[in-house]
């Protein structure tokens, strides 16, 4: 795995390509409003910007009725960088404390995957997060390296290639985790169409 993954940064790199695959601001075309969720637009700071060096990002926050809200990441890396984020170190660094995590199946059009999941707490604060990877041939993962083999096969064929982290969460209110699980199940079912008709156009 390592060896394969080496030698494509190499290779990518002594022939780099030309333009990008979806060109810039694609991700400002993911709907605001889909089904019965409505949207805000939200920013990172700049100082988080730089770290994470991606090629576009989407930072959203999607309400329901009057359930509470769910937070949308999008972070899109092309060709040489491959952008593996993992969301526990940012949590940690941000002071909160990973209570439990593991798997869980998300449906979609063209079959399910498993997702990540995780609880984590913060000053009395809880908070539940999905998250997941997604790549060229409609590629939707929860596993790491997988996400990681898919986009160096496609830099060799291809010589370029995109990797996206999302990321969906939502708070737990009065410690019903199942209602918090619930919503991020719904919400992320219902953005998936909307993922694969932008990357993978």
């Amino acid at each position: 795995m390592i060896i394969m993954l080496a030698a494509t940064g190499v290779y990518m790199f002594m022939n780099a390509p030309a333009e990008l695959v979806l060109g810039t601001d694609a991700l400002s075309t993911f709907p605001r409003e889909f089904g019965e969720w409505t949207s805000t637009d939200l920013e990172f700071s700049d100082v988080v910007y730089d770290e994470l060096a991606a090629d576009d990002t989407l930072v959203r926050e999607y309400r329901r009725a009057d359930e509470g809200p769910v937070w949308f990441v999008i972070i899109y890396h092309e060709n040489s960088r491959y952008g593996a984020h993992d969301p526990m170190v940012c949590y940690r660094a941000q002071g909160w404390d990973i209570r439990n995590e593991g798997t869980t199946g998300l449906t979609r059009g063209s079959g399910g995957f498993n997702a990540n999941w995780a609880l984590v707490s913060e000053g009395g604060r809880e908070r539940l997060t999905f998250y997941w990877w997604y790549t060229a041939g409609d590629h939707a993962t929860g596993d790491r390296d997988s996400f990681m083999a898919r986009m160096a096969a496609s830099g060799i064929r291809s010589n370029m290639t995109f990797g996206a982290f999302m990321r969906a969460s939502t708070d737990v209110h009065d410690g019903d985790i199942e209602a918090a699980r619930a919503r991020l199940t719904e919400f992320s079912e219902d953005a998936l169409p909307h993922v694969a008709a932008i990357l993978s156009s």
